[in-house]
């Protein structure tokens, strides 16, 4: 069996889409000795935006600009990724490898290429269970290597933080006298999976992101329409914040109560006459409307059981309840890991062919293209002459 590490750097991730400008891997043996390292440079086919949070020094990469613009994009070299990360004997790890599962996943859609599909384990989760004991934070590779005494060459070099995170796995399996497969295996937390560009975590769909989710349950609400006479009638429901993001499915369930018995539900805090207080804490929304006297008066504020209460919905209707899913009644545009795909590099060049026919369309035809209408410029009128002061 091989180790493949590795590890992608992009020129910009707007909209949350990394467009990859290297792939960088180590491949070892069972014994952690590197067999093979490289890191496959590419033009990202998009500007370079590197700055970070304020507080926070730009990135900087390995190579210059001008270098990564020369070289092939990623179609070039899509087979080879693909052939080392579908390897069936072979254990795929990455730090943070969620982040880079979703930028290849987008680059393949970008270039319109089938999905890469492959089992892969995070470094950064293990850090977290087995150093940190399940408490803390994300932490980055540049820590941990400078608590584990780990010297790259080149951090934020692809084939280099891929080295990086061998080394750290290499000490860890070590210190806890196991081969990576059996880490894994005891930590499926810890591992993931990619198909058909359904990214899973320890068997749970990350595709289906909270954010993503949101927009499906506003979609949802927009096809409700209220019973006429319900009991609920003149009545606004709004869920804690982070309730709501957490169980999307769920209150999409709430919300079809609600409207069966003539009530509403809304997502706005400042439209409601009723708040669903259930994370334990006052929410930003409820922290809101308690700070507004107007609001104060005119909201109440109950809690989850109450809800359920008015709602009519027992114990033993919460299976069918959580079982409700909005994607069964919702559906949304084509997207990428969680936000809209943007046009693709084909579609980009489509366009492109498209307006240079259509320029070449008159002249093709024998006809003369067609002249620009010249703005005429307005004459600014002259100030009338001054009145003669009296007594001129």
């Amino acid at each position: 069996m091989r180790y493949l590490f590795y590890d992608v750097e992009c020129s910009n991730c707007f909209n949350g889409e990394g467009k990859m400008c290297s792939f960088g891997y180590v491949i070892t043996d069972e014994e952690f000795n590197v067999l093979k390292k490289e890191d496959i440079v590419m033009n990202p086919a998009s500007r370079f935006y590197l700055r970070r949070k304020e507080g926070r020094p730009e990135i900087e990469l390995a190579y210059s600009e001008e270098y990564f613009r020369a070289q092939p994009k990623f179609d070039k070299f899509y087979d080879k990724i693909r052939d080392m990360l579908e390897d069936p004997d072979q254990i795929v790890m990455g730090h943070s490898i969620l982040n880079d599962v979703k930028h290849l996943a987008y680059q393949c859609k970008r270039y319109k290429l089938p999905c890469i599909n492959y089992r892969f384990g995070d470094s950064q989760l293990v850090y977290k269970k087995l150093v940190q004991n399940g408490t803390g934070g994300q932490v980055g590779l540049a820590r941990i290597c400078e608590e584990f005494g780990i010297e790259p060459e080149h951090l934020h070099r692809s084939d280099d933080d891929a080295w990086a995170t061998m080394e750290f796995m290499r000490i860890i399996c070590r210190q806890r006298h196991v081969s990576l497969y059996r880490l894994l295996s005891d930590n499926p937390e810890c591992t993931g999976e990619i198909n058909d560009f359904e990214i899973t975590m320890n068997g749970v769909s990350v595709t289906r992101s909270k954010r993503f989710l949101q927009r499906m349950l506003e979609e949802y609400i927009k096809t409700l329409r209220s019973a006429e006479g319900g009991e609920l009638a003149g009545k606004r429901f709004c869920m804690s914040r982070k309730f709501e993001r957490d169980n999307a499915d769920l209150c999409g369930y709430f919300a079809k109560k609600c409207f069966e018995l003539g009530g509403k539900y809304t997502r706005n805090a400042m439209r409601c006459n009723v708040l669903v207080s259930a994370d334990g804490e006052p929410c930003t929304r409820e922290k809101a409307i308690l700070a507004d006297a107007k609001m104060k008066q005119r909201v109440r504020i109950i809690s989850l059981d109450e809800f359920k209460n008015i709602l009519h919905i027992a114990e033993e209707d919460m299976p069918q309840a959580a079982a409700f899913a909005l994607d069964e009644h919702v559906s949304l545009p084509a997207v990428a890991y969680g936000k809209p795909l943007k046009m693709t590099i084909g579609e980009a060049h489509r366009k492109k062919s498209e307006i240079k026919q259509r320029a070449a369309a008159p002249a093709a035809a024998g006809e003369a293209p067609a002249k620009k209408k010249k703005r005429k410029r307005r004459k600014k009128k002259k100030p009338a002459p001054a009145a003669p002061a009296a007594g001129e």
